[in-house]
């Protein structure tokens, strides 16, 4: 079977489960298991599709259809312009979290030096890494099946670290500064903020994603306050502090920066919403 009839069928086959997104599905696996870019992919459409790329597509159907998140069907996403690996035990980067690295980037001082706090895959380092090669950096992650992923991702950047950290333990902070010897011009944090209560009612290809990386506590606040509270420990009193924010947390969370001493600026998505935080003390 052509490459261009085998796309059509098996568009056919997940309009049945995704509607609409069926089309950009099925161009996006066959990009991924042909290992090139749909405008190649076009010119493709008359050879003859392998048995190999079948079974592959096949078997990633299937998994699409038990909800699996087409990231981990692939194996990987981008995230500000970097492929980045992902699978089962590691938190898929957003879009929204580009936001994060964006506010980031002009807070770091040339040949300064940055924490990513609750690292996960490793995407925000990755990108901060890119854009600041004069900078250092550290990816903290406390999850071991998420680490393999943080490590991968930036086995390419030599000017950061990886390493497991715990963000709710004290002894960690001072470990690290003990490590480093000094201490950092920003941290970075997409912290689980999620509330406890609201995991089971996420959308099921979210379910499958680790809920250590999704559960902020009760009240989706409590990363937000141990972060906030230990950061003196590991950042420069003229540091700055950048969190990404849940949907209505911007007023929760500048209160508690606030109460530390910190001077708040919120950024808004492209949906209005106010995405990410920013506190200095000045």
């Amino acid at each position: 079977m052509k490459l261009g009839e085998y796309r059509k069928q098996t568009t056919r086959t997940l309009t049945d489960l995704f509607g609409d997104e069926a089309g950009p599905l099925c161009d996006i696996l066959l990009c991924s298991f042909l290992d090139t870019d749909k405008s190649e992919m076009l010119l493709r459409l008359e050879e003859e599709v392998s048995r190999e790329t079948v079974l592959k597509m096949d078997e990633a159907v299937n998994e699409l259809g038990l909800g699996l998140p087409v990231q981990y069907v692939i194996g990987s996403c981008w995230f500000f312009g970097l492929k980045i690996y992902v699978g089962k035990g590691c938190f898929i980067p957003r879009s929204d979290t580009e936001i994060l690295v964006k506010t980031s980037l002009p807070a770091l001082p040339q040949g300064g030096s940055f924490a990513d706090l609750c690292a996960g895959s490793g995407c925000i380092s990755a990108a901060i890494s890119q854009s600041r090669p004069d900078v250092t950096g550290y990816a903290l992650e406390l999850s071991y099946k998420t680490l393999n992923y943080t490590e991968k991702n930036l086995n390419d950047f030599s000017n950061v670290k990886v390493k497991r950290f715990d963000v709710l333990d004290e002894e960690d902070y001072l470990a690290l500064l003990e490590e480093k010897g000094e201490k950092f011009d920003l941290l970075v944090c997409n912290p689980p903020y999620i509330r406890s209560g609201d995991i089971l009612l996420l959308q099921q290809q979210v379910q499958y994603e680790p809920h250590e990386a999704l559960d902020g506590g009760e009240d989706g606040l409590k990363f937000y306050r141990e972060i906030t509270r230990l950061a003196p420990i590991i950042l420069k009193e003229s540091g700055t502090i950048v969190f990404e924010l849940g949907y209505d947390q911007a007023k929760d969370v500048s209160a508690i920066l606030k109460s530390y001493g910190y001077k708040t600026a919120l950024v808004k998505d492209l949906n209005g919403i106010e995405r990410v935080i920013l506190g200095k003390k000045y």
